[in-house]
């Protein structure tokens, strides 16, 4: 089974197609982050993305709404 990508694009609504999370989502890691229970690492384990994608929405260098 291959994974449609158009479809992907869509559902996350952005203009990548291989986008990890929508606007929303991005803002529910930060706000995980913030409450300081949660280490970049413990974010990245439980969302099962790499530590880096953690820190660049974390410093609004990703999915920044415009």
């Amino acid at each position: 089974m291959s994974i449609n990508i158009y479809k992907r694009k869509d559902m996350r609504g952005g203009g990548y197609a291989k986008r990890k999370f929508t606007y929303e989502e991005a803002q529910k890691v930060r706000a995980d982050y913030k409450t300081g229970k949660y280490t970049q690492h413990d974010l990245a384990s439980m969302y099962k993305v790499s530590q880096s994608i953690i820190n660049k929405i974390l410093r609004f260098k990703t999915y920044v709404k415009i």
